[in-house]
């Protein structure tokens, strides 16, 4: 098949669909793929946009190669399936000559360099194979707004620079040995695994003196390759250098003093390093150096992931991911003459693993399946076989369209979830607004093999009556006159509404209910949240609720009221999915 044709219809776009645009690339290193290098695959598209981002996907292999994202290719993303065997490498150290004769020096050596702003990769290993021969970079990030998950960075003296701009790392494995996390640049890490190889020192940053952060550590764990390794958790490049270790467990690799000044004692009075609650063999407060800073709770409270990183553009790493799935949109049924479609993302393991159904939010008349819920469930939904739907839209496609199509996604799951190493018996429904009056009024009117064992509700339209009521009318309620195709609330459309309302349709045999709302949320009124949650006790329902204080309708911004709700959806999911 031609190569520009392959791409084309690897991009799965299809007139029907109202989906993002995006450009999928292929990569195998044994030419299973169009491309057989990930440079060959970045080089054969000038760049992406946010509306059309370049995916490349990167089957396991062990990829010997330069990689350079160049300036003008934003948007790009690289996708691997497994961290562990899908590896970018190259051999490049700094005491290598040129051709004349001379070292090629510390910044000619990265493995992978990303100079392109809005760059993620997932799932890969970025290595620098030279081994203990000074300084070898596995990854240089030069990009403005780069977000890495899942992925490992292994190297020994010098393994990650991130030169300028603002990384986000999630859930990512770092080794080294002497500082092997440095630069300028402004940097969090989330649930990150620090391993130290040898003895040396975890970060050596070189913050500049006009800029709030550096690095900050959230939640992650330090550990030591051999009982005998001994490292610093910083020293300074420069003389302002940031670094922050908020809530983290410090193995006794770490050394009882913490922190190294390089020989700049200047830096006593300069240098912005601190801690918060940390935890383990290393961490000894009343052993670190006075010019180091103990936060206080309050302190540490206000260095938040989004203070950090927001800048003057407000980014947010959460907000736009892109959570590669396993197989894209997949075909779960036609309907109308339109073809609906689904994409599967499967955890390592092997299974068999509780699926969730993603139902996403906008209206009844717009949307993705990989918007919204997404970006919150993707980093915790680790111990899931999930699948994120798209169904018809209105206005063209009237009630009963969408939820029909709800429907139709939960029997197909219920029939192939053993492909994806999920079983069928353990499934939960997860619908955000509209999406969550989907997602309960399937669950609670399943019919013909589209039971559910559990329902989540982020934010859930319960009572179309009464919300259309407290609107004012339904033709002060836009999507409900795009969706239904009427506009008055005459006695007919009154006892659609009423039919259609999750409140109405509560029966002793249903599933569990968790529902989660905001309380300042002024799309869906959080009375007629607590309304559906008291009748469905009241019918011997089982319905927790979860009301964030302060928090409106936007699920983007709900963990700015609660970081912890993601995982507390895992939690009673795992608590009502047990493993039979």
């Amino acid at each position: 098949m031609n190569r520009l044709l392959f791409i084309a219809l690897a991009a799965g776009i299809f007139p029907s669909l109202t989906l993002k645009a995006q450009t999928n690339l292929f990569v195998a290193t044994d030419g299973s793929a169009p491309f057989k290098s990930v440079q060959e695959a970045v080089m054969s598209v000038p760049s992406g946009s946010e509306t059309n981002p370049v995916i490349i996907h990167i089957k396991p292999g062990i990829y010997k190669e330069l990689v350079s994202v160049q300036r003008e290719k934003r948007f790009f993303h690289l996708v691997g399936e497994n961290a562990t065997n899908t590896v970018l490498t190259f051999d490049l150290y700094a005491g290598l000559t040129n051709f004349d004769g001379k070292p090629i020096g510390t910044f000619r050596t990265p493995s992978t360099m990303i100079d392109a702003d809005d760059f993620t990769a997932e799932n890969l290993t970025f290595a620098n194979s030279a081994g203990a021969v000074g300084q070898a970079l596995a990854i240089r990030v030069d990009g403005d707004r780069a977000t890495f998950r899942n992925c490992r960075f292994l190297g020994w003296q010098d393994t990650i620079l991130l030169n300028r701009g603002r990384q986000y790392f999630e859930n990512c494995e770092i080794a080294g040995a002497v500082d092997f996390i440095f630069g300028a640049a402004t940097a969090w890490f989330e649930k990150c695994n620090i391993k130290c190889l040898g003895n040396g020192y975890i970060t050596a940053a070189s913050t500049p003196v006009d800029q709030l952060f550096g690095f900050v550590f959230s939640k992650c764990q330090i550990t030591g390759a051999k009982p005998d390794v001994k490292t610093f958790l910083g020293r300074p490049w420069r003389i302002y250098a940031g670094t922050i270790f908020l809530n983290t467990e410090m193995s006794d690799v770490i050394r009882p003093e913490g922190w190294n000044d390089w020989k700049k004692p200047e830096t006593h009075t300069t240098a912005r390093y601190a801690e918060f609650n940390s935890t383990g063999a290393g961490a000894s407060p009343t052993n670190r150096p006075d010019w180091i800073k103990q936060l206080t709770r309050s302190e540490a409270e206000k260095i938040t992931m989004q203070k950090v990183l927001s800048g003057g553009d407000g980014w947010n790493p959460a907000l736009n991911p892109v959570f590669a799935a396993n197989r894209l949109n997949i075909e779960y049924g036609e309907a109308g003459g339109e073809k609906l479609f689904l994409d599967a993302h499967v955890p390592e393991g092997e299974g068999k693993f509780p699926v969730a159904i993603i139902v996403h939010g906008g209206g009844w008349t717009s949307g993705d399946k990989e918007t919204d819920i997404v970006p919150v469930f993707a980093p915790v939904a680790t111990n899931f076989t999930w699948f994120t739907i798209n169904y018809r839209l209105a206005p063209t496609n009237r009630w009963p369209a969408c939820f029909e199509d709800v429907q139709t996604a939960v029997r197909w799951v219920k029939q192939h979830a053993a492909k994806f190493k999920g079983d069928p018996s353990r499934i939960a429904l997860l619908g955000y607004s509209a999406g969550g009056q989907l997602a309960l009024l399937a669950a609670m009117t399943a019919t013909n093999g589209a039971t559910v064992q559990a329902v989540v509700g982020l934010a859930p339209p319960t009572d179309l009556v009464a919300d259309a009521q407290r609107r004012g009318g339904l033709d002060k309620w836009y999507s409900m006159t795009n969706l239904l195709g009427r506009e008055f609330l005459d006695n007919e459309t009154t006892k659609l509404l009423a039919e259609i309302s999750p409140i109405n349709n509560i029966h002793p045999e249903l599933p569990p209910f968790l529902l989660i709302q905001g309380s300042a949320d002024r799309t869906v009124a959080p009375d007629l949240t607590r309304n559906f949650q008291a009748k469905s006790k009241s019918a011997g329902v089982s319905c927790d609720l979860l009301i964030l204080t302060n928090a409106q309708h936007r699920i983007a911004d709900w963990e700015e009221f609660d970081p912890e709700f993601p995982e507390k959806i895992i939690r009673w999911l795992d608590e009502k999915l047990p493993a039979k």
